[in-house]
């Protein structure tokens, strides 16, 4: 039977690594279908495969490790001649990443924050102009401040070091401190490095998102306390949200509410952090429908928004990374 997943129909090469043996994937191996392979190492397991490997396109040291720790998960050995798993693509491993990426590509869209710039959603009472944001929330003076707890992550792209993450992570949380000073609500964050995933994902793509989790997880455990935010590149960015927020609800397994934001492109008041703190503070707040209609609020699709809603600082100061 000829490969069924969308990522893999109709490539030769593979076609031929699933019947005939001098076919196999082995150390060495360069080409499109190794890179095929790759990306689904990534979106199945979160592996963590070099970006040397990726952009030419080589079936190298990190992606023979991938293959190994996959087929070492399912099992996968011929027990004819072998007792534990080798790190080469054979029959029954294309086999086996065919029907995984079969499986995966049919999963239904995520349905967390997918439009941070779109319209309100109406969820609850709106701020309007000239209406205090701190009305019923300011906090006693000598109060100790509610920490909130940030975690970044840079997902690097095959020829990209880095170098703009650190001014954009800057800029997310100057943002937030300055909508949140007024509550007494402070961050403290925290850098948990880069990793390398050399795919752009679909925000809405449950396979993307939860390979990309697993590999930020794999890069780094970080702590439960923390609110984890991957800073990664979408694809068709230009239509692209700025930001999203997944987890367990949203259709991520195993994971706490987490954030991901879009590493080309920025929200013009740089609200995007805070935006989706807020849709990670709580279950119920996990989608595009509970969204403010007010442009005003951080918590809504305006292009320039300034107030923050009490009942979002309630909600951030109840959540896990509080």
């Amino acid at each position: 039977m000829p490969l069924q997943s969308q990522l893999f129909r109709g490539d030769r090469a593979l076609e031929a690594c699933l019947v005939n043996d001098q076919a196999h994937l082995v150390t060495g191996t360069r080409g499109l279908h190794v890179r095929k392979v790759q990306r689904a190492l990534a979106v199945l397991d979160g592996a963590l495969i070099t970006l040397d490997e990726v952009s030419s396109e080589q079936y190298g040291r990190s992606t023979a490790a991938a293959v190994l720790d996959y087929k070492r998960a399912r099992s996968i050995i011929n027990p004819s001649y072998q007792t534990t798993a080798d790190n080469i693509v054979g029959k029954m491993t294309m086999a086996s990443l065919d029907r995984e990426m079969l499986k995966n590509e049919s999963r239904p869209p995520l349905q967390g924050c997918l439009s941070e710039t779109g319209g309100g959603g109406g969820g609850g009472q709106a701020i309007r102009d000239g209406q205090s944001q701190l009305v019923g929330d300011v906090a006693p003076a000598n109060a100790q401040p509610t920490v909130l707890r940030v975690a970044f992550q840079d997902a690097l792209a095959p020829n990209e070091i880095g170098i703009a993450t650190p001014t954009r992570v800057l800029l997310l949380s100057a943002r937030a401190l300055k909508l949140l000073r007024p509550f007494n609500v402070t961050l403290r964050t925290e850098d948990l490095g880069s990793f390398p995933f050399g795919f752009p994902i679909g925000d809405a793509d449950a396979s993307d998102v939860e390979g990309l989790r697993k590999a930020a997880q794999k890069a780094n455990a970080g702590s439960e306390g923390t609110l984890r935010v991957i800073l990664a590149a979408f694809r068709d960015s230009k239509e692209k949200s700025t930001g999203v927020s997944h987890g367990e609800i949203t259709g991520i397994p195993g994971f706490r509410n987490f954030a991901i934001v879009n590493k080309e492109r920025n929200h013009p008041d740089f609200g995007t952090l805070l935006h989706e703190m807020i849709h990670c503070s709580n279950d119920n707040l996990m989608s595009n429908f509970a969204h403010d209609e007010d442009a005003n609020s951080v918590f809504s699709g305006g292009l320039n928004r300034t107030l923050v809603p009490n009942r979002h600082v309630a909600s951030l100061r109840k959540t896990f990374f509080a």
